[in-house]
């Protein structure tokens, strides 16, 4: 281990170990005068200070963990819901130091401008509004300078810990490498900005048939491996939803939902962090969608079981769709209770999807979670992870036009049977 390393896991450990002396004292107070629940929010909200303090690879790595409900308890997903990227802007010193780097590697980023106050800013990069020397107005996406290897050393210490973890026996039986080997190619891929100019060009051409969405344009001949330059899209905010007529935000709302469905089920090409800052209503009603840093294609298998558990659903065949639960299930050599996990996910079903009810994913996502977690179930993250960005999408959606049925996402029901 290199003395960086080193230091940075003393760090860790210091953090963890606060946190610990000031979580446990007020845990076991929580636990004696609240009971159980209170004490683990207790537990929870420590857990949420600690990723907070150990900063930016850590807040990621918690909030993607913290949509495998079917993994971890859901009181815990709820807290881990609640990072931010609580990260300052890059100093002006750094920026330029960002910006000196891009020019050297491409020499046609000629700029007469760029603003000192950023338009956004991460725990990656910052977002800048800049003039090219043609007199185009462009946002300049800029890498901070010394993020890759801060976030591939925690990365290797975290994958560390988790083999440590996985040898507690509470976590026996859980899909530990294939939850943390995920959770790091994703953050490792957002460090990735070929990868990620490569994403935005297909999302702006598999979006191209809507004539409602905008997807910035990625000038490619002026960007740098650690700088994206994209058209520029003025007067971008979340409160000009509220400004709109509401058939206008419901007909959004059915515009979001199609290009969704051509992505995930057409395309198998999935915007995993469809959130409310990432996606945006304009006065003059149209969809901007932005960064595709954390994009994802779908492997055929995982679209085409995808695809047809929302089908399914859509028309009611519950059993179908517990099967399908089942087979994207990763073995863990447990034996589990196969017919009970169908049987409880078609009356869940039943309950609460269908033609005849009023969809609500979040209800019915949670409901599944639960019953995996009680029948010990636990999916491929290469099916799970893609699965629940449709919470997140849901979310947005129903910002947008509470009434939307959001079943309706993955198309019409087959007609042929299984």
């Amino acid at each position: 281990m290199s003395l960086r390393m080193f230091l940075r896991a003393l760090a860790i450990v210091a953090v963890a170990s606060g946190e610990l002396a000031r979580t446990l004292p007020a845990s076991l107070v929580a636990r004696v005068t609240r009971g159980r629940a209170a004490a683990a929010d207790r537990r929870y909200r420590g857990v949420v200070r600690a990723l907070q303090r150990l900063g930016p690879t850590f807040v990621k790595f918690g909030q993607i963990a913290g949509t495998r409900r079917d993994a971890l308890p859901p009181a815990l997903c709820a807290r881990l819901g609640t990072l931010f990227d609580d990260v300052p802007p890059m100093s002006p010193a750094a920026a330029d130091e960002a910006l000196r780097r891009a020019r050297a590697e491409q020499p046609r980023l000629s700029l007469r401008s760029v603003d000192r106050t950023p338009l956004a800013s991460g725990s990656i990069a910052s977002v800048y509004r800049a003039v090219l020397d043609d007199g185009t107005v462009v946002a300049l996406k800029l890498k901070r300078t010394d993020i890759d290897d801060r976030m591939r050393a925690d990365l290797r210490l975290i994958e560390g810990m988790a083999r440590l973890a996985a040898r507690a026996p509470k976590m026996r039986g859980m899909p530990i490498a294939d939850l943390i080997g995920y959770l790091s190619a994703a953050i490792l891929g957002q460090l990735d900005f070929r990868r990620e100019a490569e994403h935005s060009e297909r999302l702006r051409a598999e979006l191209a048939a809507f004539p409602e969405v905008t997807v910035p344009a990625l000038h490619r001949g002026r960007s740098a491996s650690n700088c994206l330059v994209f058209e520029y899209v003025p007067d971008l905010d979340a409160r000009h939803a509220e400004r709109l007529a509401p058939g206008v935000r419901a007909r959004l709302a059915e515009v979001v939902l199609a290009a969704v469905n051509r992505l995930f089920f057409g395309a198998g090409f999935v915007h995993c962090d469809l959130h409310p800052g990432n996606l945006y209503l304009t006065p003059d009603a149209r969809v901007v969608i932005l960064d595709a840093g954390y994009c994802v294609q779908l492997p055929d298998g995982v679209r085409a079981a995808i695809g047809e558990f929302f089908a399914r659903l859509a028309a009611g065949d519950g059993r179908r769709c517990g099967e399908i639960v089942l087979a994207s299930a990763v073995d863990t050599g447990t034996p589990v209770d196969r017919e009970g996990f169908i049987r409880a996910v078609a009356d869940l079903v039943a309950r609460t999807a269908g033609p005849d009810n009023d969809f609500d994913m979040s209800v019915f996502g949670n409901g599944v979670y639960d019953l995996q977690q009680r029948y010990g179930i636990y999916a491929a993250s290469d099916f799970a992870f893609p699965l629940m960005s449709l919470l997140v999408v849901e979310g947005t959606v129903r910002g947008i036009s509470p009434e939307v049925d959001f079943q309706r996402v993955g198309g019409p029901a087959p007609t042929a049977t299984r």
